[in-house]
């Protein structure tokens, strides 16, 4: 009763691709956990119809078992092994192999490499639904054992479900020492002589179905990136801090420049205030000066018309400009200061006769604010 309830057992087309370039892809017939024929492109057309399972060879994935926190998302596997990884995270394609004590088991592939892979299978007429590692098709060795299988390129050994080794053939002969010393039991074939039940297998390629795109995206950031923004958002705080007290500084700087020019204020608005009287002053002390020079460039054109005159005494006390002049020709028509004033917009007072016969001019230049 208990025989009928069990399973069927799973029957696939498994389909290696050539290992070399003028090599042609091999296939095997997998039915009731067993091997029931095998070889090179093409297969008999009967099982093109059966489901294919596109095996990837042993030499084009990396395995590895790491320590992973729970709850770790399928995107953040890569996260695990980016010090191992050469090439950014989205050209790979992470598969789960198993979960145990903390550890993630990983098989790692091109991602490039396997979808061309399948887009091969899809032009030879199968339709690719599992996926597997070559080394996992090899069975569980006995405790203290290690499975060998010699495939056309390396060779395949595997101790138990989670210690594999790849050896190249380029290596040599000489296995390294913790391999060596283990009894091997030798597999034959172009496929393994004995075969894991694979329907007990997982998929390794979960992460090409359309439905688990989404999952299989890459993380935001690598470990590198992560760093570099770390020490970007570090230098930006420094930056700011010294901005910061930079400014303070410069603050009492600038209150010492107000206390200067305008005296001591208790409040803003009080500051503001005598600083505007003080550039009131500074500007009509300008304009006074802009007189000053018209009113002095005016008289040096008169005393050059008048030769008997020169000039005595200069002085002003901010709002009269006042002159002693000196000479021996007739005394000068009021006009002719009027003149002079009119040309820098200044008024002319009066004349008095001073000590020594001297001529006392006044021109007043306004009033001040």
């Amino acid at each position: 009763m208990f025989e009928r309830l069990r399973a069927k057992p799973r029957e696939w087309l498994l389909m290696r691709p050539p290992a070399t370039a003028e090599g042609r892809w091999q296939w095997l017939h997998y039915r009731a956990q067993q091997a029931c024929a095998s070889g090179a492109w093409p297969p008999p057309p009967a099982l093109l119809q059966l489901p294919g399972a596109l095996i990837i060879p042993a030499l084009d994935c990396s395995h590895f078992c790491l320590p992973a926190p729970p709850g770790l998302k399928r995107y953040e596997w890569p996260q695990l092994f980016e010090e191992y990884a050469q090439q950014p995270a989205e050209e790979l394609l992470v598969s789960c192999l198993s979960r145990e004590a903390g550890q993630l088991e990983l098989l790692v592939m091109q991602r490039e490499q396997v979808q061309h892979w399948l887009a091969e299978c899809g032009l030879l007429g199968v339709q690719i639904t599992h996926g597997w590692a070559e080394l996992q098709l090899l069975p569980q060795p006995e405790p203290g054992h290690v499975v060998r299988w010699q495939c056309e390129l390396s060779l395949c050994l595997k101790a138990h479900s989670r210690q594999w080794l790849v050896w190249p053939q380029v290596l040599g002969e000489r296995l390294p020492q913790a391999w060596r010393e283990l009894p091997a039991q030798t597999l034959e074939g172009d496929w393994p002589s004995r075969l894991a039940r694979l329907e007990q297998l997982p998929s390794v390629l979960e992460g090409t179905r359309p439905t688990r795109a989404r999952a299989q995206r890459a993380p935001l950031m690598n470990r590198l990136q992560r760093h570099l923004l770390v020490g970007c958002v570090v230098l930006a705080a420094c930056w700011g801090a010294v901005y910061l007290l930079q400014s303070l500084r410069q603050i009492d700087v600038w209150k010492a420049q107000v206390t200067a020019l305008a005296g001591p204020a208790k409040h803003p608005q009080q500051a503001r205030v005598a600083l505007a009287r003080v550039q009131g002053e500074a500007i009509d002390w300008q304009v006074r000066q802009q007189k000053i020079v018209a009113l002095e460039q005016a008289l040096s054109a008169w005393l050059q018309q008048q030769p008997g005159w020169s000039v005595m005494s200069m002085a002003f006390d901010g709002k009269h400009w006042r002159l002693g002049l000196r000479g021996n020709g007739p005394r000068p028509a009021p006009a002719q200061w009027q003149a002079i004033a009119q040309v820098a917009g200044a008024q002319w007072m009066d004349e008095a006769q001073g000590a020594g016969g001297q001529l006392l001019l006044s021109f007043d230049l306004g009033e001040q604010p």
